[in-house]
């Protein structure tokens, strides 16, 4: 049975918190083949490893990343907010996710966020700093991001995250900086489908559960699940 690339989303988050080394350590107890992240630049534009372009929802703390230096977000714990006090983890680096996939060979989705959009120029720096792993891509809404991508480096895979008013579906193939295309499995029906496709891009899909029918006999279009539940998709 031919069977996709299961990401785990920002790490196994169905049971361990987001983007934390907990999270990524047990996407390898669970079989993940690979791990989906979130970027986020500091004030000194230091790429570390955030969802939310601020601390309100992970860390209880109203402040900005992008006004915050990479030395003040070492000292930050993020958790869920009856935990974080005691229990609370530190928020990697890029530098320090990359060196763990490649020591465990782990396939690797990077998804530039908010503060990169804002600061295209360090786009070099991350692709630098990602490049070292043998399969990795790079992701992300702001589809100028992809296309500096490309101008930096053209050999970088990259991937367009699309939502249902966000592109031009009766033409794909227009989106050329793109690779691929990631996707709620909202999507995954008429008339996207077709479109998806026949743009000829690896298709990746997210909000992935592990119990939709699907996934028990995937068709060969599909290049990659992305799940916060990695240890439910057959091997």
């Amino acid at each position: 049975m031919f069977n996709p690339t299961v990401f785990a989303h920002r790490g196994a988050s169905g049971i361990c918190f987001e983007n934390t080394m907990k999270a990524f350590e047990k996407a390898i107890d669970q079989g993940a083949d690979g791990i989906e992240l979130d970027v986020q630049l500091t004030e000194d534009g230091v790429p570390i490893v955030i969802h939310d372009p601020e601390l309100s929802r992970l860390a209880g703390i109203r402040r900005s990343i992008s006004f915050m230096t990479s030395a003040e977000m070492a000292e930050i714990r993020v958790g869920r907010k009856c935990r974080r006090i005691f229990f609370g983890h530190h928020i990697p680096t890029l530098i320090e996710v990359v060196t763990f996939c490649e020591k465990h060979s782990l396939a690797l989705n990077v998804e530039l966020k908010e503060t990169v959009s804002d600061r295209p120029e360090l786009i070099k720096l991350i692709i630098d700093i990602v490049s070292v792993v043998d399969d990795v891509h790079i992701s992300s809404f702001d589809y100028r991001l992809l296309e500096l991508v490309k101008e930096e480096n053209e050999r970088m895979e990259t991937a367009y995250l699309i939502r249902k008013k966000s592109v031009d579906w009766t033409n794909l193939k227009q989106y050329s900086s793109a690779d691929g295309f990631h996707f709620h499995k909202r999507l995954l029906k008429e008339p996207y489908l077709t479109n998806l496709i026949q743009s000829e891009k690896k298709i990746r899909v997210y909000g992935m559960q592990g119990t939709e029918a699907i996934t028990f006999n995937p068709p060969s279009y599909i290049d990659g699940w992305i799940t916060d539940f990695p240890d439910r998709f057959n091997k």
